[in-house]
């Protein structure tokens, strides 16, 4: 009798996977079992008694107990959003025109995919609760309730990674008949991060602990939070904690949520693999042509902006296609949502210069992303304008030009915004430091357009778009506080933003030497 389909293509992901240690693929597996159980049951613990004296490891085993049902409800809608992310960031339709010449259904290929992954994972997921059972050690829960407490975590999180997928291939599906697909899975793919942001913001401020360990929680709420199987799972582990040493002890609700939790994960496959050959798609879908619609009173504007003529035009048709990509705008908006979300959960600056540092801090991260665009969209573009008459030129003043007209007003923005959430701020005193930080932000997007004609990044994944991005941070973090420290803040915001043009315009025109010399 032959293996299902989707065994087949999980095995074929794995040794994917394992194609580098071939030699010691048919032990691995064994090996990583004994490498996680020795981790979980010694080494782990062991990490924690070196870092924490007992009274404080006692302390944290209480808070853990409380904690758990946060802990858990924030890692189950992580991992929901993993494969999503991953599924979303780059739509591919190449290994689906395989997979339509071949007899395999939908829900096979979903399976497939999902456990020939799902090793890597459980691999994560046995490390973070094995740190979680080392807090739990002054407890004195024994080996047993330490397997079940793993296998607890790996059911639910593994839950969760399923639903994503299952998730993910239907969004995926829809996606591949739009004519811009790829753009609006970028767009998701950085923005579905927000909502969890936001839900996991309140839950994990102090407030929300002392709620659950309440007793007298609203039932409304304890019942909303049974719905989820991550709820489930912490009320195996805390009734199993208290009755340490003792698994017949923790009680028949104990064991039966357990059960339903196992249910729950074969009820999920169940569903998601049905879900999977009705509306799950391996077709790449047909696209209509778009037709382009005319100009809009707003580039109409930022033609008018730039001087009209040829000049004014570049700088439109520029300034449009940046903002038609909706994976720029998604960027932008996950950049003003955690700040809004900073400024109503952690953020209570109740001085000027704490708003100023927390403005120039998101300056410098947006002008990163906006200036990273004119070389993410490839080396051919700037060869275009290489090669033609004082074309270097040009696209530095169209690319300044653009990143100031969208940098500009999403600071304000967020100025806005962190004051409005801090009402304590004299909004009278902050006139004057708004026009500065204004200054400032055209100066940082001058540095990060040089350092990315200086060091091109072509794609957001490499390393040399982290590197840019940690050098335009940390150097405007760096002039802040090296100003905070030896003048004061009364002539700090002057003196970083001479500082900062400073260092713009001497970056800029090493990038325009840079591009010149680019072969």
């Amino acid at each position: 009798m032959s293996a299902p389909k989707w065994f087949l293509i999980a095995e074929n992901q794995y040794r994917i996977y394992t194609s580098s240690i071939r030699e010691i693929r048919p032990y691995f597996p064994f090996l990583v079992i004994g490498a996680l159980a020795v981790f979980v049951f010694f080494i782990a613990p062991l990490i924690v008694d070196i870092f924490v004296d007992e009274l404080t490891a006692f302390f944290l085993s209480q808070v853990a107990v409380v904690v758990v049902q946060i802990l858990l409800f924030m890692l189950f809608f992580l991992f929901i959003t993993f494969p999503i992310t991953f599924a979303l960031g780059d739509i591919k339709t190449g290994q689906q025109w395989l997979f339509i010449s071949a007899p395999i259904k939908a829900s096979d290929i979903l399976l497939g995919e999902y456990f020939g992954q799902l090793p890597l994972y459980a691999i994560l997921i046995t490390i973070i609760t094995g740190f979680f059972t080392a807090i739990l050690a002054p407890l004195q829960i024994n080996m047993t309730q330490i397997f079940i407490t793993v296998i607890v975590f790996l059911v639910v999180l593994s839950s969760a990674l399923w639903i994503g997928t299952v998730i993910a291939a239907l969004l995926r599906t829809k996606l591949s008949k739009a004519a811009r697909g790829k753009d609006i899975g970028k767009a998701l793919a950085v923005i579905i991060i927000l909502p969890v942001v936001a839900i996991l913001y309140p839950l994990l401020g102090g407030d929300a602990l002392q709620a659950l360990a309440d007793p007298g929680t609203s039932g409304m709420v304890k019942t909303a939070l049974m719905v989820f199987p991550s709820t489930w799972g912490a009320k195996v582990i805390t009734g199993l904690v208290s009755s340490p040493g003792d698994i017949g002890g923790a009680g028949f609700v104990t064991f039966a949520l357990f059960g339903g939790l196992v249910l729950f994960f074969g009820a999920a496959l169940w569903i998601g693999t049905r879900l999977a050959d009705r509306a799950y798609s391996l077709e790449a879908g047909s696209f209509t042509i778009p037709k382009a619609k005319p100009d809009s009173v707003f580039y109409r504007t930022i033609r008018q902006l730039g001087g009209g003529g040829s000049f004014g035009a570049l700088l439109a048709s520029t300034f449009k296609v940046y903002t038609r990509r909706l994976h720029n705008i998604s960027w932008l908006a996950y950049s003003v949502g955690i700040t809004t979300l900073l400024s109503i959960f952690s953020f209570k600056g109740n001085k000027p210069i704490e708003v100023i540092m927390l403005s120039l801090l998101m300056s410098a991260v947006i002008a990163t992303i906006v200036a990273g665009d004119v070389t993410i969209r490839g080396k051919e573009t700037l060869f275009i304008f290489k090669k033609t008459p004082s074309g270097v030129g040009t696209l530095v003043k169209i690319r300044l030009i653009q990143g100031w007209l969208v940098l500009i007003p999403i600071v304000a923005g967020i100025m806005a915004i962190i004051i409005l959430f801090n009402p304590q701020v004299p909004i009278a005193s902050m006139a004057a430091p708004v026009g500065l930080v204004m200054l400032i932000a055209a100066a940082h997007m001058a540095f990060a357009l040089g350092i990315f004609l200086l060091m091109p990044a072509y794609t957001e994944r490499g390393g040399e778009f982290l590197l840019n991005l940690m050098i335009i941070v940390l150097s405007s973090v760096f002039l802040f506080l090296a100003c905070l420290r030896f003048f004061g803040e009364t002539q700090e915001l002057l003196l970083i933003a001479l500082l900062s043009w400073l260092l713009g315009i001497v970056f800029l025109l090493l990038g325009k030497w840079r591009l010149r010399r680019m072969e």
